[in-house]
């Protein structure tokens, strides 16, 4: 079902804006939660911390459950349905958190919430890549991810001024308006249902019938993506506590400044690399992108070394820009190599063993923390060798080379 992109359609129109009302919900809870989970145990840094460890696991846990059924329930029952009950659901977690009188319901509403981004994410990215040709899907996913990217921008930043300055709880019901509203608008969306199975199967650049040469090719391609998976949610779970514990102990940041570093330093300038990182994905290759990510590696390790807010906001926005400039070709670059009907499917089993890895990160992160703090540097050292471990598996994967007419070959995995 694959169209020609065209980012001004109102069926791409209608998809980017529930993305971004759906990311904007969510990015209103984590600073009031932080803060909010300091309060309960009393403002002591290693009961926050393990606090915070603790929620972000459980949250890790329930978008991997939701990954797994979302993909699934996508691709039988069809796109647009998963997406409004995730919808749903999210709007009940941030009713939960306004009302939590204490840090249990903090991680039964963080768990609720994780559910529903995940249920939801793999339908979204498959109904991008319905949106696309392999020869401008690397630009679709560009536009795209500006709908995440910017409420990244604008969530923690609003949030952060009006849990400071308004309410601590404040931006929870906001939160729940925002997702109430994209409810009603995830209704435009056009899904694709189980009934297209047929004709998608057929005009598979992967699986042809009868081929075990390309189903093989396509469980390689699935096991490769899903150990990179692994590691990029070990990664970003691992990370998430580690700067948490930078930025409120070490380098002292009120909410509103808290809000401010991680607008800035990691969604703004993450925007700021999309639609490049789209463009040189469709005209270089998915590949080289990719690999042109992990120079991110060595200011990984340099940002242990920040001794004030000025130095962790540069060194985390050029983490930021060298590593999520790729961030359009990875995506591109796996539904390139999927059939068309198994693309929701295939996104909630990667995204489901990448909630894997966020599900144990924390908690390592969280640990190592203690044990080092204040000192910075090992834990960063860490995280940089969890990012560089994802690098061999990539080298293993060639892309599939474009026909005149445009279309995809079948993928090979790189010779030994």
């Amino acid at each position: 079902m694959s169209n020609g992109f065209n980012y001004r359609s109102k069926v791409f129109l209608a998809l980017w804006t529930v993305n971004f009302l759906f990311t904007f919900s969510t990015n209103l809870i984590p600073t009031s939660r932080a803060f909010l989970a300091k309060l309960f145990v009393g403002n002591v840094e290693t009961a926050t911390m393990e606090a915070l460890g603790i929620m972000i696991s459980l949250s890790s846990a329930a978008a991997t459950i939701g990954y797994f059924a979302g993909g699934f329930a996508a691709d039988s029952f069809g796109r647009r349905k998963v997406v409004v009950i995730s919808f749903a659901i999210l709007t009940a977690s941030c009713a939960l958190f306004a009302l939590a009188p204490n840090l249990y319901f903090l991680y039964l509403a963080s768990f609720i919430e994780f559910f529903a981004a995940g249920f939801s994410s793999p339908a979204i990215s498959a109904l991008v890549a319905d949106c696309s040709e392999q020869c401008t899907r690397g630009m679709a996913y560009g536009v795209f991810n500006l709908s995440w990217v910017s409420a990244g921008v604008a969530g923690p930043l609003l949030a952060g001024f009006i849990a400071q300055f308004v309410y601590l709880q404040v931006p929870f019901l906001f939160a729940a308006l925002v997702s109430v509203l994209g409810l009603f608008v995830s209704f435009l969306l056009k899904g694709n249902n189980a009934g297209k199975k047929e004709t998608t199967e057929e005009n598979s650049p992967i699986v042809e019938r009868n081929s075990f040469e390309q189903r093989a090719a396509l469980k390689h391609v699935i096991l490769i993506f899903s150990v990179t998976n692994i590691l990029n949610g070990l990664l970003n779970g691992f990370i998430n506590p580690v700067l948490n514990g930078m930025l409120i102990f070490k380098l002292g940041a009120a909410p509103a400044m808290y809000g401010c570093v991680l607008s800035l330093s990691s969604s703004l300038v993450t925007g700021l690399v999309q639609l490049p990182g789209g463009k040189l994905a469709d005209r270089f290759g998915r590949k080289p992108l990719v690999l042109f990510g992990f120079l991110g590696v060595p200011l990984a390790l340099l940002l242990g070394f920040s001794r004030s807010l000025l130095d962790f906001s540069l060194i985390m926005g050029g983490i930021s820009a060298v590593g999520n400039i790729s961030s359009p070709a990875i995506s591109a670059w796996l539904m390139d190599l999927i059939p068309e009907q198994r693309r929701a499917s295939v996104s909630g089993i990667t995204q489901t063993l990448n909630g894997i890895g966020l599900t144990v990160g924390p908690n390592m992160g969280s640990y190592v923390w203690n044990a080092t703090k204040p000192d910075a540097i090992i834990p960063c050292g860490i995280a940089a060798v969890i990012f560089v471990a994802a690098l061999p598996f990539y080298l293993m994967l060639k892309e599939p080379k474009k026909t005149r007419d445009g279309s995809e070959q079948k993928p090979v995995i790189a010779d030994a």
